[in-house]
């Protein structure tokens, strides 16, 4: 039997140690994504037909689509996922409103729907296997805040 040494020893360890056998990733799958909503104490709807599902769910009295992307024909196989919402606004924002939100905030891609509803998506990249379901949840609280944000952004005309 070969010696692989002190360093060798090492590196099996450390590979060993960082890729438990039991840790599955997230990926662009609305069946494991709304099982993982639901074991973090989030309600997880899923609607449409088989090659064509999404998630309806909320947070902080919003509810939000989570959108597969990239998929097969078969609605199998996807790449990514979106988190969406549009806010139907009495006064809508002015498109320099929009403009200057946009420059101000790094994440979150807004715009003027069709209907000139304020709407705010995110991408989350779940192709090459994934990625932990701690990131997954980070992701997911980082898009509470800046929905929030931008809930409060596009609705303060409605206030006033």
């Amino acid at each position: 039997m070969a010696k692989i040494g002190f360093i060798g020893a090492l590196c099996i360890g450390l590979i060993t140690a960082s890729s438990p056998a039991t840790a599955q990733n997230v990926v662009a799958d609305v069946d494991q994504i709304a099982a993982i909503l639901e074991s973090e104490g989030y309600q997880a709807k899923l609607i449409g037909e088989k090659d064509d599902r999404y998630i309806k769910t909320g947070m902080s009295g919003y509810n939000f689509l989570i959108l597969p992307f990239d998929c097969d024909d078969a609605g199998e196989n996807c790449k990514s996922v979106q988190f969406y919402i549009a806010f139907a606004t009495e006064t809508e924002p002015t498109l320099e409103a929009m403009n200057t939100y946009a420059s101000r905030n790094r994440f979150g891609r807004i715009y003027l729907d069709d209907d000139r509803d304020p709407v705010i998506e995110m991408d989350i990249d779940l192709e090459a296997g994934g990625m932990p379901k701690e990131l997954f949840m980070d992701n997911l609280a980082y898009w509470e805040a800046i929905m929030v944000a931008f809930a409060e952004f596009s609705l303060e005309n409605d206030r006033k």
